[in-house]
């Protein structure tokens, strides 16, 4: 092969094989919430819980209800009880994104039998572009309540229309009162389409369920990764749990319910240890509210957060959430305890006031009720009395005063407290919907909507969120370093490299940890803690997702050098880490260390043999030691792991073409070009094959 032939090779490759930060758990360890479900609020019968929903949902918690009918009855109006499940009610219509030209339509169709498609008429999201460009998924399940809105996954089709089991968000949801809508990664990153991955970490707040322990799921599992993080199958919706009982009480609820039915065999009354939210104190409540209840601009994991919750005063330290410094009006969807904590109500009880306090944990919103939380707001604020004018001794609004003339619209109850004082008003994250902002005050602005955007800001101060625990901690010097750590971490997917890179640099050098860990094997592995005068913090720098966002950052201010160490740092602590073990094989492939990537790349490919990141890392290899045959192999893998790339396909047909396989050559550029016409260069090549198919 000439070296002409081999540079082309390489950068088309290049294109195929570059890790990018989309979706959840691909980010290096920060979290966003890609697409959004029911919001807290429920009830049974939302657009996609249809009546065999609601059964599963029954006989899930009938263990529980057998003894606590009531609740049951009343849990399972609530959003949580359907936060996913199978899809019953198939949604219908078409959308046209005004920036792309894009159009996804809902149709119901039946693929022959040969295609290996689920038999009989099933619900698919076609998307066509302008250009002509088609892809088709299979819809699988829902992804919230129907509550507020409710996100839709589906499969990718491989191309005979076999489902590949891999999952995505779908482009377009379902929003209550308005109909269609696009989704908010594909609105606000127009062309995200049906790329955004369905990961095991966006399960984390709609089920309890390990999705790594799936029966399809377990061979792309290597010591706790899987990889690709949406390899889920296509049953996992079928399988996977709504959110239970053991949600908030623990993982105790089995055994709880094992020994009632013992208890009630003999007679007798035994109790056991079983946590309920009214006998923990208000910070461990939050805690356990708040594992989905404050997203922020990012999560850091430092450690495993179980079923059930973590312990008292643990999660805020074990997922550090990073949250905007200066907070404006504007509030994010899945922001309820950043909000709250905000308000005077409770920065002056934050020992007592917590989310039950105004909730009932088993009822949803709308079945509480207006009037329900006027009642919390007036038994503190003066018992609920009233004089001769209809005004209450604490509330400034004069009884002649209506709650419209304040707020602008009808009041909803006459004590209107809520009403006047927490706004209801378009989250910044989620077009269309209308929602309560959690942050308690004197005076409201008036409801607005604003421009969609994915971050609360992306040039301004950033903190850890804190609810008032560890306040002592952060301001000891170690306290402060740690949080600059943190808050570093969440950076580099906001595009602040050079910010993350300042603020990690009097943190370990780059390189140091692995060396360390190699010399000493376990016992050279960073200390698990920070001590501070004010008690301990979890080190970041004893887990692999520090150093592995730390050479994203490097990467992103062009330090390739120090980026590569970091990586190894990453490794060190994690050697089953495949993104840190990809991005550092491309780094020694640019550098020119052919030994080294080629190392990686066999042990990426041998550990996860169904991502096609891993295929496309060693046709690179193959390309640059020219082996030709080689490289067309690794990415006609890669075509079997994610059908649906059209630089691929490209890059394949022709390496076919110049291995002189004509007609297998065609079979990929037609592939490419029905996913992406306009490919540039992809109309020369198609002339070629066509010409050499034909013997000419």
């Amino acid at each position: 092969m000439s070296r002409p032939t081999l540079r082309r090779l390489a950068a088309l490759a290049l294109l195929a094989a570059l890790p990018v930060l989309a979706g959840c758990g691909d980010d290096g360890g920060t979290r966003r919430g890609a697409s959004h479900g029911a919001g807290g609020a429920g009830h049974a019968g939302g657009p996609d819980v249809g009546p065999a929903g609601l059964a599963r949902v029954r006989d899930a918690l009938s263990r529980c209800t057998d003894c606590h009918t009531r609740v049951g009855e009343e849990y399972l109006g609530h959003g949580m009880a359907h936060s996913l499940g199978v899809l019953e009610r198939a949604p219908t219509g078409s959308l046209t994104h005004p920036v792309t030209g894009d159009v996804y339509a809902f149709e119901q169709l039946v693929l022959p039998p040969e295609t290996g498609a689920p038999p009989g008429e099933r619900t698919y999201l076609r998307a066509t572009r302008p250009d002509g460009g088609e892809r088709l998924q299979l819809v699988v399940g829902h992804y919230g309540a129907g509550v507020l809105d409710t996100s839709y996954i589906g499969s990718e089709l491989d191309r005979v229309g076999r489902p590949t089991g891999r999952l995505s968000f779908l482009p377009v949801e379902s929003v209550r009162g308005h109909g269609l809508a696009l989704s908010p990664f594909d609105e606000s990153t127009p062309g995200t389409g049906f790329d955004m991955p369905f990961a095991r970490e966006c399960l984390r707040c709609h089920t309890l369920d390990d999705p790594r322990e799936l029966p399809a799921v377990a061979p792309g599992v290597q010591d706790g990764h899987l990889w690709p993080a949406e390899r889920l199958g296509l049953d996992a919706f079928a399988q996977l749990r709504p959110l239970e009982c053991d949600t908030c009480h623990g993982a105790e609820v089995e055994r709880h319910a094992e020994l009632k039915e013992q208890s009630l065999e003999r007679g007798e009354r035994t109790e056991l240890g079983l946590q309920r939210l009214g006998q923990l104190d208000a910070a461990a409540q939050r805690d356990i509210c708040a594992r989905c209840h404050l997203q922020g601009e990012g999560q850091v994991d430092l450690g495993e957060v179980g079923a059930g919750g973590p312990a008292p005063d643990d999660l805020l330290l074990q997922r550090p959430v990073v949250v905007a410094a200066e907070p404006g009006d504007d509030f994010r969807f899945v922001g309820q305890l950043q909000r709250l904590a905000l308000s005077a109500c409770f920065q002056g009880a934050p020992d007592t006031l917590t989310c039950t306090s105004c909730h009932e944990p088993h009822q949803a919103v709308a079945a509480q009720g207006t009037a329900s939380f006027d009642a919390r707001c007036l038994a503190c604020h003066d018992g609920g009395s009233a004089d001769a004018s209809g005004a209450h001794a604490t509330c400034s609004r004069p009884g002649d005063l209506r709650v419209e003339d304040v707020t602008g619209e009808a009041a909803r109850t006459a004590d209107g407290c809520v009403d006047c004082h927490v706004r209801r008003s378009e989250p910044f994250d989620l077009s269309h919907v209308r929602t309560a902002d959690h942050f308690v005050r004197r005076r409201i602005p008036p409801p607005a909507s604003v421009p969609l955007r994915g971050w609360d800001t992306t040039t301004g101060p950033l903190r850890v969120f804190d609810d008032g625990r560890f306040a002592s901690r952060l301001a000891t010097p170690e306290g402060r370093r740690w949080e600059r750590g943190v808050v570093a971490l969440s950076m580099p997917s906001m595009g602040r490299h050079a910010e993350a890179v300042e603020a990690l640099a009097d943190f370990t050098a780059p390189g140091t940890v692995a060396a360390a860990v190699e010399a000493a094997g376990d016992a050279g592995r960073p200390a698990g803690t920070i001590d501070t005068a004010e008690g301990p913090l979890p080190n970041p720098e004893a887990h692999a997702v520090f150093h592995h966002v730390r050479a994203l950052a490097l990467e992103g201010v062009g330090d390739t050098a120090g980026a590569r160490a970091a990586y190894s740092d990453a490794l060190a602590l994690d050697p089953a880490h495949p993104q840190a073990r990809l991005n550092r094989a491309s780094l020694a492939l640019a550098a020119g260390d052919l030994a080294a990537a080629r190392a990686d790349a066999n042990l990426l490919q041998e550990r996860y043999p169904f991502a096609e990141k891993a295929w496309n890392l060693r046709a690179r290899v193959a390309s640059l030691e020219g082996n030709t045959m080689g490289a067309a192999a690794c990415l006609g893998a890669s075509t079997e792991a994610w059908p649906s790339d059209a630089v691929t396909w490209q890059l394949l047909g022709r390496l076919l073409l110049e291995l002189q396989q004509a007609r297998p050559a065609l079979d990929a550029l037609r592939r490419a070009q029905s996913l992406d016409p306009s490919r540039p260069g992809l109309g020369e090549l198609l002339q070629r094959a066509e010409a050499a198919a034909r013997g000419g």
